[in-house]
């Protein structure tokens, strides 16, 4: 993100002066911290936003995909980590960033591309470079730049068992018809979650008779068990070059 804020700084757009930043997923918890210190304060404002509030939360939405309390094109750039793979309906959130975004307003998201489950409280999903094309297209954005951590980077950076995968797009200044039918395809896709859709059983595993005959199927002979265990310190994250870009 701090490669972001900086390369991307003097084209940000500003308002009395200064960039309006909105972070999404602003919480700071024990051990982790978000990205308010990386925020220049001579150029920019910071606002927070989370489900709930505490450190760094400056915004909770009464509804959690449907911002009322953020008015349309009222920030200059939204910057999220590691918390689009928490969202069951990440693609709402997309165009709720569409929404309150200016026109010419830049976005960055930050979310795992890999690495095992971790709930907070769900954990559902995994981005991949083409994940950002098929969300901006949907949200109205333009994208700028997709980065998805190599293997050989990811064994070279701490926490790269995450295989960090990145969007920086923008919001394209349009016309006010093009603008209006842009809007409206946003609309529809929020107004499920506005009339309160959005509830979902987190299910994590749940066992029958397909997986329990698909699981008594599975043989790991000793050879085999090796190879895997020799693998796994070779390339902890994966065959090397299996993604190179």
């Amino acid at each position: 993100m701090g490669s972001f804020l900086r390369t991307y700084r003097d084209r940000f757009p500003a308002h009395d002066g200064r960039s309006r930043i909105l972070e999404i997923g602003a919480k700071s918890y024990e051990g982790q911290d978000t990205y308010r210190g990386l925020i220049d304060d001579a150029r920019e404002t910071y606002t927070g936003l989370d489900l709930e509030s505490g450190k760094n939360v400056d915004i909770v939405p009464a509804n959690m995909y449907v911002w009322d309390e953020i008015a349309d094109a009222s920030v200059d750039v939204c910057i999220s980590g590691q918390t689009f793979e928490h969202n069951p309906f990440f693609w709402v959130t997309a165009c709720e960033i569409a929404r309150v975004l200016t026109p010419g307003g830049f976005v960055c998201i930050i979310a795992p591309g890999g690495g095992a489950v971790h709930r907070y409280p769900v954990d559902c999903y995994r981005f991949y470079p083409d994940s950002w094309g098929a969300m901006a297209a949907l949200a109205g954005l333009e994208i700028e730049e997709v980065y998805f951590e190599t293997d050989e980077t990811a064994l070279q950076v701490p926490g790269g068992i995450w295989r960090d995968s990145m969007m920086i797009a923008r919001k394209p200044v349009l016309d006010a018809a093009q603008a209006a039918i842009a809007e409206q395809r946003r609309a529809q896709v929020t107004q499920p979650f506005r009339e309160g859709f959005g509830k979902f059983e987190a299910v994590g595993h749940r066992y029958g008779p397909a997986v329990e005959a698909y699981r008594s199927s599975i043989s790991t002979d000793a050879k085999r068990a090796l190879r895997l265990k020799i693998g796994r310190r070779i390339a902890p994250y994966g065959i090397v070059d299996t993604y190179a870009g």
